[in-house]
């Protein structure tokens, strides 16, 4: 055993290897733990495909290149940054992550360290991108959250800003491929009807960003995550008749059900308002519509909402989405969202 040469390269690589194994099974696998502070509840996959790195635009363009590669054959750093134009260190810095979560491999002591190929898990993660890429509910949850980020990257300061210049950068790149102006369209309703945008009401079209849409960014949480977040509430302690403890000096009395909450709706009939020029309606019908969406905003703005009334009018702006004859992308996803919000307030 004395003449026996230990193999140093050979272990070093096992070693690596094994490493590798345990971030990808915390990565598959992570460890939770409660959140505090805001109570934030955190939004389940509705698509099933999980989390990986379709958040961030450059990670999946190099993935991709490096898949469309003839198989088990190895890509030059220096070439992907000549064909994207991506700097040569920030190409590196993208191998290194994405070779740390076990997505690609490099040819390491057998050849060159700036060469890498995809690896098995690697494939799998661009099959998972694929699916994403056709799940609109995903695509809407990206555009929603990435132009908000973006926008408050842009101007935090709140200056109105042109939304269309969002879809010109990396950030509205999802999962390997580019967000559509409807797309876009989507998440401004979204985002100005829920108060984290605003209207500059200028034409062209733009928009700032607000106090809360400041705060949701801060916050770290998704959009979906910050409107959901569960606030405290004010709470008394009676006896009797007697208010004996409250957050508040004054107290009043309705008498509403508080657990009905038409919100979804009202969502729903702002984006009919704001997507109806885009259905390729005649005018007569496109005011029809905006002015049935009117009403069932109203109904659902109202403190007294009443469930039969709000059903009556969600029918009357459902049955004019579902006979306009040519389908678009936007009809899909407004008939969608009206499907989304109906079973939120309604259940089933």
């Amino acid at each position: 055993m004395a003449g026996t040469k230990i193999d140093q390269r050979a272990i070093e690589k096992h070693v690596k290897e094994i490493n590798k194994a345990y971030e990808r099974a915390f990565k598959k696998y992570p460890i939770t733990v409660p959140l505090g502070g805001r109570s934030f509840t955190a939004s389940a996959g509705a698509t099933g495909l999980g989390v990986g790195i379709e958040q961030d635009p450059e990670l999946v363009r190099y993935l991709i290149w490096l898949g469309q590669l003839p198989e088990r054959g190895f890509g030059e750093q220096a070439d992907y940054a000549e064909h994207s134009g991506t700097l040569l260190e920030d190409v590196a810095v993208l191998a290194a992550e994405l070779e740390r979560d076990g997505l690609i491999d490099s040819m390491g002591s057998f050849g060159s360290p700036d060469s890498h190929r995809i690896t098995d898990d690697g494939r799998v993660e661009l099959r998972r991108l694929s699916q994403l890429r056709s799940a609109p509910a995903a695509r809407h949850r990206y555009a929603t959250d990435g132009f908000l980020r973006w926008l408050y990257a842009t101007a935090h300061d709140q200056r109105p800003t042109d939304p269309a210049t969002f879809l010109d950068t990396t950030a509205a790149y999802f999962a390997g491929s580019v967000l559509s102006e409807t797309e876009l369209d989507y998440a401004l309703a979204r985002l100005t009807n829920s108060g984290l945008v605003a209207d500059a009401g200028t034409q062209p079209q733009t928009v700032a960003i607000t106090l809360d849409g400041i705060d949701c960014v801060l916050s770290g949480a998704t959009v979906s995550d910050y409107l959901n977040r569960t606030r405290p509430g004010d709470y008394y302690s009676i006896t009797g008749t007697n208010v004996v403890a409250g957050s508040q000096a004054k107290v009043e009395q309705y008498n509403h059900n508080n657990a009905f909450d038409p919100t979804a709706l009202r969502e729903f009939a702002a984006l009919v308002r704001q997507l109806a020029p885009t259905y390729g309606l005649e005018p007569a019908q496109q005011a029809e519509l905006i002015r049935d969406a009117e009403v069932l905003g109203e109904e659902a703005d109202s403190e007294t909402a009443q469930p039969g009334r709000l059903r009556s009018a969600y029918d009357n702006v459902m049955g004019r989405l579902t006979q306009i004859g040519a389908v678009s992308a936007a009809l899909t996803t407004t008939i969608q969202q009206g499907q989304q919000a109906y079973s939120t307030v309604f259940g089933g």
